[in-house]
């Protein structure tokens, strides 16, 4: 019976080295996330308002004027 264990085991190893191996194969023919070095470069933050754009936003009315009704309606 160890015998028999021990070639189970043997053979359960080299199938997980050779499953290893092909998920090693694939990362590098696809490029995994997790091993794959970054092909572009990280977004860097948007550009901040200047206090003059900010002034003049504020100086734009909130709503906008409402359309007067025609005499017929």
């Amino acid at each position: 019976m160890r015998i028999k264990n021990k070639e189970i085991r043997q053979r359960r190893h080299r199938k997980e080295q050779k499953v290893k191996e092909a998920a090693r194969t694939l990362r590098l023919q696809y490029g995994d996330k997790k091993t794959a070095t970054p092909t572009h470069k990280p977004k860097s933050a948007p550009a901040k308002k200047t206090s003059t754009a900010k002034a003049s936003v504020d100086s734009k009315p909130k709503t906008a004027p409402r359309a007067k009704k025609a005499e017929g309606e």
